[in-house]
């Protein structure tokens, strides 16, 4: 009897000893946890399964799979669109892969005048192909002539037409610049999983025809070259040119590193001989074309962006839609940081340069955009305490003579 007691207490003695050493084990003296190696093993097979399970998307997608899904999702997107708008039936009539011709526009503007905000509003369409800065690789330069003015021209036409062939140069930027393509959201919801899509030209070619809607933003060309776009019956293209105070445009400029060491940007003579340019060009092509132009200070667009979005979409011919409202609802009424951030009190915006702008610079640029300034309807301010001034208002009409 005693021996048996003696082997009991000699089993629980050893069973405490193994789990006082299995506890010490997993805790340090201030009870933080330490992972065993097993476990440690697990995480680390673990991570490779989760990254691979995205990476799985192209491997059991076909191309052509893709664009069967997209033509579905564009389809049900679509239902409930009044065509009536575009002057057209059916969906068939918008779409090139159906040998129809889809609605095209372009915002023609400069560095920080609204157009990232602008071209978000029309991708909000549903069925929209977003054209994203197709000139970025002519770096921080105005175009207004040669030698650039003919290629990028071409270029322009070329994408609106879908055809993204011999563009070698494009493609060669976006690779090392993906925000080259990450804008267009219906082709990045692609290119995201497999880059190489989105540097295949035959891909992108095929991909864009499959879409009602095409819009374009460009800051890089004056607007005077698009006349040659305009005249090309193929594209019958819609151009929309967004016009912003000098004094905002050059207080946002302010915040970009890139602006600084290029005169195209950084000077105010410049942007505001370009500003008068503009307005001559708006005066000619108004009288020739003037159902395919539209001209829209960005301040307006900003104080009533709903009231003003919905006139550009019928110069467009594009209907409204629920899902351009939920885009204005979710980005005019909230600030989120960044400096290319689209989601701001809008009202808050096209005055901003009133209080954060030292006089002694606004007065630097008010003397090199005079004519500008006159020409676009904003008000010169006279001393420190009226540009301050809650009663300083800096819009004023204007007309565009043409």
């Amino acid at each position: 009897m005693l021996r048996r007691v003696n082997f009991y207490s000699i089993c629980i003695a050893f069973g405490l000893s193994i789990l006082l050493i299995l506890a010490g084990s997993r805790y340090t003296d201030n009870n933080y946890y330490r992972p065993s190696p097993e476990s440690r093993s697990i995480v680390e097979v673990n991570l490779p399964q989760l990254t691979s399970s995205s990476s799985n998307y192209d491997t059991e997608a076909t191309i052509e799979k893709i664009f069967e899904k997209t033509r579905a999702k564009i389809q049900m997107e679509m239902k409930n669109y009044n065509y009536s708008f575009s002057g057209v039936s059916k969906l068939e009539d918008l779409l090139m892969e159906s040998n129809g011709q889809p609605i095209r526009s372009i915002i023609i503007s400069t560095w920080r005048s609204g157009t990232t905000f602008l071209g978000e509003v029309l991708n909000s369409v549903p069925g929209n192909f977003y054209h994203y800065e197709p000139l970025l690789k002519y770096d921080i330069i105005q175009i207004r002539g040669a030698p650039h003015a003919d290629n990028a021209l071409k270029m322009l036409k070329k994408m609106m037409l879908c055809d993204f062939s011999e563009m070698d140069d494009y493609f060669k930027y976006g690779k090392t610049h993906l925000h080259q393509f990450s804008h267009n959201t219906r082709l990045w919801d692609h290119c995201k999983f497999k880059k190489d899509l989105c540097l295949d030209a035959q891909f992108t070619s095929s991909f864009c025809k499959l879409f009602p809607f095409q819009s374009m933003k460009v800051v890089r060309v004056r607007l005077r070259l698009i006349k040659q776009l305009l005249e090309d019956k193929e594209l019958n293209i819609k151009v929309m040119l967004l016009v912003r105070d000098p004094r905002g445009v050059m207080q946002s400029r302010q915040h970009r590193n890139f602006c600084q060491p290029a005169p195209d940007c950084w000077e105010p003579e410049l942007l505001c001989a370009d500003m008068v340019s503009d307005y001559v060009a708006a005066g000619r092509l108004l009288q020739k074309y003037p159902d395919r132009l539209i001209v829209q200070r960005y301040e307006e667009l900003a104080l009533s962006p709903n009231a003003t979005t919905h006139q550009l979409l019928r110069f467009l011919g594009i209907s409204p839609t629920s899902s351009v409202e939920d885009f204005l609802l979710t980005h005019t009424n909230v600030e989120v940081s960044g400096v290319s951030s689209t989601f701001r009190v809008s009202r808050e915006v096209p005055f901003k340069w009133k209080n954060t702008l030292d006089f002694n610079y606004v007065e630097d640029i008010q003397d090199a955009c005079k004519e500008a300034m006159n020409l676009w309807g904003y008000k010169v301010a006279h001393n420190a305490s009226q540009m301050t001034s809650k009663d300083f208002y800096p819009l004023d009409n204007y007309t565009i003579s043409q």
